[in-house]
């Protein structure tokens, strides 16, 4: 069924269009003309579109904000028509005022329940923490927000706290190795589509324009999508070879040592100058002069520092907990080092992916509801604080347990 929301997207999109090219760019056919006419003058009369011989877009602040929530899910693979209902719009209200919501606390039908929670969780914006009983907490990600207050239904986010996950880790982790010896081959097929969500989540964390389904059709089949510059093309194939190494030296045992930090910059950075080499000068974050990078001539010492922590944490029995604490000082500690003119970042993530692999932990996907509050720890951040990334990072692990599970 075609919604308002589709055509508003075709003419935003375009510009301008007749009823006949927006019937056609939907792919339906002339029996839906009148479907089409109807939403048009729908749109008209809320002030999105005007009728002039063909059909105009009306530029304004409604205008231009409901286009980049559609443009959101869109690039995101996200039901924009789900996400955009009244009965949705309630329960995300109501869902975001607490830290953790029951079905208790969520006002709606049971089945439209068990739909909605089903729907953002597989988007990436709500984690669900057990589910005999059900309790959930939908992530605090600036989509949301922009969300509610663009369909009238103002909130104030609940204020996050800071939890333990280990325990849940465990358990979870406990049940993934057990399912691991059964399912072996359906969790390789489940692997293969996160590596491609963690490719487009890092890049897009770096500004990366492309889609998520354009992600997989240049990856999958080939497909260069159109209206991108070569550079972020490259950027994304030239990760895919540092995260496919990633994957096969965790499977060979190979441990990380400065010449593999050297090697993964050099694949996933093969479209700059430098790549693979330590920066001779100082940089720092656009945006934000508060994130102090090393001085370029301390590097070698630093970098040397850093590995002799590896060494000493490579030569000890490790709990998974420590694994997951060490994993996320090694990355902060990297991207505090930035030892490469660009390209930090997406390395410091490989690198700890490469960590927590390598002790078992299956973690390929930065789900969307974490990104303001990895960037915010990250590159936004005003100061370090290691055990609060620590504990994000366990929430992340345990998101990504729960749903390598769950698939099964």
């Amino acid at each position: 069924m075609v919604s308002k929301y589709d055509v508003f997207y075709v003419i935003a999109t375009r510009g301008t269009a007749g009823v006949s090219d927006i019937v056609g760019a939907l792919h339906k056919t002339r029996e839906s003309y009148d479907v089409v006419f109807k939403s048009v003058v729908e749109l008209e009369k809320l002030g999105y579109v005007k009728r002039d011989g063909n059909v105009k877009i009306v530029h304004g602040e409604r205008t231009n904000g409901l286009f980049d929530l559609i443009s959101f899910c869109v690039h995101n693979m996200m039901n924009y028509n789900l996400l955009f209902k009244a009965t949705m719009l309630d329960f995300l209200k109501n869902a975001a005022q607490k830290e953790f919501f029951t079905r208790k606390t969520v006002p709606v039908h049971g089945q439209t329940f068990q739909l909605y929670i089903a729907a953002l969780e597989k988007y990436g914006l709500l984690l669900v923490v057990s589910r005999k009983p059900l309790k959930c907490r939908l992530l605090r990600h600036h989509f949301i927000r922009d969300l509610l207050r663009f369909f009238g239904r103002r909130v104030a986010f609940y204020e996050s706290r800071q939890h333990v996950f280990i325990p849940g880790i465990l358990k979870e982790f406990g049940k993934y190795q057990r399912l691991r010896r059964i399912h072996y081959t359906v969790l390789e097929d489940i692997e293969r589509n996160e590596e491609l969500r963690f490719i487009h989540a890092s890049l897009k964390l770096e500004g990366n324009p492309l889609t998520l389904p354009e992600t997989v059709k240049l990856i999958e089949e080939n497909v260069v999508p159109e209206k991108h510059r070569l550079i972020h093309v490259q950027e994304v194939t030239n990760y895919k070879g540092a995260v496919d190494l990633m994957i096969e030296n965790v499977y060979r045992r190979v441990p990380i040592t400065l010449n593999l930090i050297f090697e993964y910059h050099r694949i996933a950075m093969a479209h700059i100058h430098g790549a693979g080499e330590i920066r001779r000068q100082n940089v720092h974050i656009k945006a934000n002069p508060a994130f102090k990078t090393c001085t370029w001539c301390l590097l070698p010492a630093k970098l040397d520092g850093m590995m002799n922590i590896y060494h000493r944490f490579k030569s000890q029995k490790q709990t998974t907990e420590a694994v997951i604490a060490f994993a996320s000082f090694f990355h902060n500690e990297f991207q505090r080092i930035h030892p490469f003119i660009d390209g930090n970042s997406r390395t410091a993530r490989l690198l700890m992916l490469h960590i927590l692999r390598a002790h078992g932990l299956p973690v390929l996907d930065i789900p969307l509801g974490y990104f303001d509050l990895y960037m915010d720890m990250t590159k936004r951040s005003t100061r370090r604080d290691d055990r609060a990334f620590q504990q994000l990072i366990e929430e992340i692990v345990f998101y990504n347990l729960k749903k390598a599970n769950a698939a099964i």
